[in-house]
């Protein structure tokens, strides 16, 4: 049961890292009102993604405290 658990978790944490990764990678900002087109999106990629892992990380390290 313990052994289960721990593949789970495992699973799971590398399935939000990859997540993380392949679903913030073309974020771009809302452009302006009016559908002006002639100005450039902003991407949100770079500090996104060091975000996502970083609350990631926070948590499993938080569930592997709990279980202690």
């Amino acid at each position: 049961m313990k052994n289960s658990r721990i593949k789970l978790s495992k699973f799971i944490g590398t399935l939000a890292i990859v997540l993380a990764l392949v679903a913030t990678t073309n974020l771009n900002a809302q452009g302006p009102p009016g559908g002006e087109t002639d100005t450039q999106d902003v991407p949100l990629d770079g500090g996104l993604i060091a975000l996502v892992i970083g609350a990631a990380a926070y948590g499993v390290k938080k569930l592997r405290d709990k279980r202690q």
